[in-house]
């Protein structure tokens, strides 16, 4: 839980394009009670992945993942011999691009306790309670004795 006063700013940062900007809108109710301003920089970076997920599959939607390559073959003279010789498949920047963010989205997304696993470690750690005992209680299991 965050520190009354400390909690993180529920306003998106400005540089995040509108994508972004909606992941942090849909993000914030959910988790922005736990986080302290500290937080602040992994929501953002959680954002800023999410919108190059978003940006590079839309990419590879129009260009695909691969593309031909060509090359023009000439002589030592500046003849053109083939304008087009195929010379094979060039992957889309785009696709490297999709796999990193996912990565990070995954390692950002269990740091927030966005994956089930994250969530169900975080229900195991102790939650703080009104009593808390001291010392002595543990020691002479909850009799107290005057010194």
């Amino acid at each position: 839980m965050a520190i009354k006063g400390n909690e993180i700013n529920q306003t998106p940062p400005k540089y995040l394009k509108a994508t972004g900007r909606s992941m942090w809108s849909r993000l914030m109710p959910l988790i922005g009670d736990q986080l302290e301003e500290s937080d602040r920089a992994l929501v953002e970076s959680y954002c800023f992945n999410y919108q190059l997920l978003r940006e590079s599959y839309s990419n590879i939607l129009e260009n695909d993942i691969q593309y031909a390559l060509y090359k023009v073959i000439m002589t030592p003279t500046g003849e053109v011999i083939d304008p087009h010789h195929f010379e094979g498949y060039k992957s889309n920047p785009a696709c490297k691009v999709l796999s990193d963010a996912t990565t990070k989205l995954d390692m950002l997304g269990r740091q927030l306790g966005l994956s089930p696993q994250s969530r169900a470690e975080l229900a195991k750690l102790p939650k703080p309670n009104d009593k808390q005992e001291t010392m002595a209680d543990l020691l002479n299991g909850g009799d107290s004795i005057g010194f």
